[in-house]
């Protein structure tokens, strides 16, 4: 394939060409990939969020017990175990999505 310098004409992107029935060409603007909507940036940060907390904790954990204070280590063990249902969150948020889609059809 050619470089863009010697292309007749150039392409952009972030359209979309269609030639009609009639010949004529038609551009379309290319919807924003979905990975980009709210809902999913929504998705990923609270799992990226509860990540985290859970790894915050798990770190602090392990700090603990490796300077020998057992028995913090064994309570932030606890709130490690604790906190580990918020990784469910964003997949949760995820499966209400596609079940209150199903819902309203």
């Amino acid at each position: 394939m050619p470089p863009d310098s010697e292309r007749p004409f150039g392409l952009d992107p972030s359209r979309t060409y269609d030639v009609g029935r009639d010949g004529e060409a038609r551009e379309t603007p290319v919807p924003p990939p979905e990975w980009l909507s709210g809902r999913h940036r929504l998705i990923l940060g609270l799992f990226a969020l509860a990540l985290l907390v859970v790894g915050g904790f798990a770190g602090v954990t392990v700090a603990a017990f490796a300077s020998g204070a057992r028995g913090a280590a064994a309570i932030f063990a606890l709130l490690t175990l604790a906190a580990s249902p918020l990784l469910l969150l964003g997949p949760l948020q995820d499966r209400w999505r596609h079940r209150s889609r199903r819902a309203r059809r």
